[in-house]
């Protein structure tokens, strides 16, 4: 998907202290460009092939990529793809059990006006969410792929399907609200706050 051509600047208030990534929502009801838009950059295989199959003719325009690199490399990256361009500019990352890389994450989304959706251990945690309640400790996001192998028969990251996940949607940003009594940090185990993205999508 082409993104769109930035409006000119006098279509923006000045000095806007709202994030960036807000500015073009005040479009003209009927407008061409009336569908919200979303840069999406994942980490991984597994996180873009999910958002991707998220896309409908109808809904917001869905611009996902796995760019590689480290986690706030990629944060870097969704800078660098003009953010201005964009209704909503989102990195989805895992955060390993890492608490130095997620406050490095967190830094750099901050200092870019990026939104985070983070899992811990990894997207994997998510995914899981939609089949059954998780709220077991990961040692590793290995520990994390295995769990949903075995209660998603079939299901490898080449393979991950939002089709395969679609019915659970709903319940996934239930059950991941109400982890550790909905409280928010990606250093619990297991987290996730992928749900806010999702969320924004589906509305």
């Amino acid at each position: 998907m082409s993104p769109r051509v930035p409006k000119p600047s006098g279509s923006r208030r000045e000095n806007d202290p709202v994030s960036r990534t807000t500015d073009l929502r005040r479009r003209p009801s009927g407008s061409k460009d009336e569908r919200r838009s979303y840069l999406i950059l994942c980490e991984g295989k597994t996180e873009k092939l999910y958002f991707t199959g998220m896309r409908t003719r109808l809904g917001p325009e869905l611009a996902v990529d796995a760019p590689g690199g480290s986690h706030v490399e990629v944060v870097r990256e969704a800078v660098r793809r003009c953010v201005d361009e964009y209704d909503e500019v989102w990195c989805v990352l895992d955060t390993e059990l890492d608490g130095d890389l997620i406050e490095r994450i967190q830094t750099a989304a901050s200092e870019a006006r990026v939104d985070l959706a983070l899992s811990a251990p990894s997207f994997e945690t998510w995914l899981l969410l939609h089949l059954k309640d998780c709220a077991s400790p990961f040692a590793s996001a290995e520990q994390a792929k295995k769990a949903l192998a075995v209660t998603c028969p079939g299901w490898s990251e080449a393979r991950t399907r939002f089709a395969d996940f679609r019915k659970g949607v709903d319940d996934a940003c239930d059950r991941a609200r109400k982890l550790h009594g909905g409280e928010r940090d990606p250093r619990l185990n297991p987290f996730t706050d992928v749900w806010r993205l999702v969320e924004s999508i589906l509305r």
